[in-house]
């Protein structure tokens, strides 16, 4: 199956064709072409490209369109006209996905989806990678002519860990949420000692602090007027998931520059945000092989050709890059913004 390349490189990437979660409509439109629907509004943009939708969004008086996510329509196989772009890079595409046979593929290279089914999911399976944030759905039944029961059904991104987390901790979620109300009110020594008391298991450690995270996201998006505090306690929390080693510097790094990001598009200002400077130089440094040495794709149906290494430090380049790369426009160091400048060149030939 020619187009079983294309499907791994998704899943393994996170993007299509090399572009994703930090890529403009333009960049989209100038790697897929033009031959799009739109449906758009001030606040929110969807193109469709038949196989592919991608979609923005973009805060009230802004011009520029952040990326919300994308999602392969593998049950469209049979009934549309997959986009040149994707036939003249990848081949002739069949009529269904076979999840058995993109499974093995991906085993093949080193690479072990999760099973993330919750009951939501009545007809599905649902699928995830944490490396690369993309859930994959599978069909358990049929439906009309359009698929069979153990097809895919469609591979979107993102998926961030900490909504699997969420998912993961069950019962232990009103507990979490009560207990981060009551550690806004305390104070340094006090909060050390809350985590310290509240350490779950080792395997539980993990999903534990990301569900934190998430709960303070959620407050966050509510528009209090305590949201410059959640902020602050947010970053607490980053720098402390660190010295527990919850976080690698990478992890920490990457959460840190979409967190400022986010902060200062909702336009909280806080004296203790780090400057891009910083947030720019951890991911760079946090970027396990230099410019000259990391592995590169001229063509993405060439993937398999990249050892599990190569493909894991790759991936984390991409990753780190794209945290890295909104805020660019705010670095002061001439010297650390060319840095950035020569990984973004080479970021859509990372895997």
């Amino acid at each position: 199956m020619p187009d079983l390349d294309f499907f791994v490189d998704v899943v393994v990437s996170g993007a299509v064709l090399g572009v994703g979660l930090t890529d403009s409509p333009d960049e989209v439109a100038r790697t897929l072409g033009g031959d799009f629907a739109e449906d758009r509004n001030r606040a929110v943009m969807r193109r469709d490209y038949g196989l592919v939708e991608f979609s923005w969004a973009r805060r009230p008086g802004a011009d520029s369109w952040q990326a919300t996510g994308f999602t392969v329509q593998a049950h469209r196989l049979a009934s549309i006209t997959v986009t040149e772009a994707l036939v003249h890079r990848y081949g002739p595409f069949g009529r269904q996905l076979r999840f058995t046979q993109l499974n093995a593929e991906l085993n093949r290279l080193g690479y072990h989806l999760q099973e993330i089914t919750d009951q939501a999911d009545a007809n599905y399976r649902r699928y995830w990678l944490a490396e690369s944030r993309i859930s994959l759905l599978v069909a358990t039944t049929g439906y009309q002519e359009m698929i069979d029961a153990g097809d895919v059904w469609s591979i979107s991104a993102p998926h961030p860990p900490e909504l699997v987390a969420a998912g993961r901790l069950g019962g232990q979620r009103r507990a979490v949420k009560d207990g981060l109300v009551h550690l806004l009110q305390l104070d340094e020594h006090q909060r050390r000692q809350w985590l310290d008391r509240r350490q779950p298991a080792p395997h539980e450690r993990a999903n534990w602090w990301l569900y934190l995270l998430l709960v303070i996201d959620q407050h966050l998006g509510d528009q209090s007027d305590r949201r410059a505090d959640w902020a602050e306690l947010k970053l607490w929390l980053l720098r402390q998931g660190r010295a527990w080693a919850v976080f690698s510097d990478a992890d920490s790094a990457e959460k840190l520059a979409y967190f400022v990001a986010d902060m200062r598009r909702k336009g909280v200002a806080l004296a203790v945000l780090p400057s891009a400077d910083d947030i720019v130089r951890a991911c760079l440094d946090a970027i396990p092989v230099g410019l000259n040495e990391v592995a590169v794709l001229v063509d993405r149906r060439h993937l398999g050709g990249l050892d599990r290494t190569q493909m894991r430090h790759s991936r984390q380049a991409r990753n780190l890059v794209s945290a890295a790369q909104g805020h660019l426009d705010e670095v002061l160091d001439t010297h650390l913004a060319d840095q950035l400048r020569e990984w973004i060149d080479i970021k859509p030939r990372l895997v």
